[in-house]
């Protein structure tokens, strides 16, 4: 895959530097729910939630642009990370606007 400037992440070691960081974002949001840090946790589960989604979008289109460049597990597990970080950050704003 060529390098290409734009908004979502367009190499493959991008997208799984993306990845990883969703990742230590759901790890990190485990954690300070597990402390009991409610307000940190918040702001971790809506701002990793942003990122994961960001990320899951990118790795979606580079399968669509390179199917063997892009692995399904790349895909399944920023899809993964998007619906758990994501589903997280949606509650969170749900909660703070007592919708």
């Amino acid at each position: 895959m060529k390098e290409r400037k734009g908004f979502l992440l367009y190499t493959l070691a991008q997208m799984r530097a993306g990845a990883i960081v969703s990742g230590l974002g759901f790890l990190l949001y485990l954690a300070l729910s597990a402390l009991g840090l409610e307000t940190a946790a918040d702001i971790t589960a809506v701002a990793f939630g942003m990122v994961s989604v960001y990320v899951f979008a990118s790795v979606a289109a580079g399968r669509s642009r390179d199917r063997e460049a892009v692995s399904y597990s790349l895909l399944w597990g920023t899809g993964a990370l998007a619906l758990l970080l994501g589903g997280c950050g949606v509650l969170t704003v749900r909660l703070w606007l007592g919708l």
